[in-house]
């Protein structure tokens, strides 16, 4: 019973961003993307993995930079810096959801988008034990909380006020084909070109 409430209890504590139908219209620039792959042990414990990370971030920084014109691309240390405090504004926003601006009139007209990755992958001994426990009781899921998410969100360029975010369940991005994939599909969904 007591292993039950230790896989209840890694479930994730935080809310989803509000995210609007469309993505509003502007130019976008778009800011390194950041990635985080972290092992879930079979105690639900999470270990960073440093390497894969930043293995992933290059996989999704090299698509990016193939996907939009260089222009687009704000690779500076200013750009890193950036993306890393947008990041923080967008978990804050997680925390305590507002208003999402959908309306074409409020939008302004530059944009900066925000890529972040959320990868975790379940050590081999929490497939044995999950594996185990689906022989035993049939059904069993894997642990809670395993997060494998990609999200991009639009902030407007001279407030970094939130104005649109969606997230979708992330391809692998430590492998250079589905990082490729991932970026596009991330792309064509902040598109103001509705036949995405």
């Amino acid at each position: 019973m007591s292993l039950f409430l230790a896989l209840g209890a890694c479930a994730s504590a935080s809310g989803p961003v509000p995210q609007a139908e469309l993505p509003p219209t502007g130019a976008i620039t778009y800011l390194p993307p950041l990635a985080e792959v972290t092992l879930v042990t079979a105690s639900g414990q999470r270990e960073p993995q440093s390497d894969s990370s930043e293995t992933a971030r290059i996989n999704l920084a090299n698509a990016l930079s193939n996907a939009v014109p260089a222009d687009a691309f704000d690779q500076s240390d200013e750009g890193q810096e950036r993306a890393k405090f947008l990041a923080i504004k967008l978990e804050e926003a997680a925390v305590n959801p507002g208003p999402v601006q959908t309306s074409e009139v409020d939008t302004p007209e530059h944009l900066v988008a925000l890529i972040q990755v959320r990868f975790d992958v379940e050590s081999s001994a929490s497939k044995l034990l999950q594996g185990g426990l689906n022989l035993m009781f049939g059904g069993v899921p894997g642990p809670d909380g395993i997060d494998q998410t990609a999200q991009i969100a639009l902030f407007a360029q001279g407030t970094d006020d939130l104005v649109w975010s969606r997230t979708f369940v992330a391809q692998d991005p430590r492998t250079p084909d589905d990082a490729e994939r991932l970026i596009n599909e991330l792309i064509a969904a902040s598109s103001q070109d509705t036949e995405f």
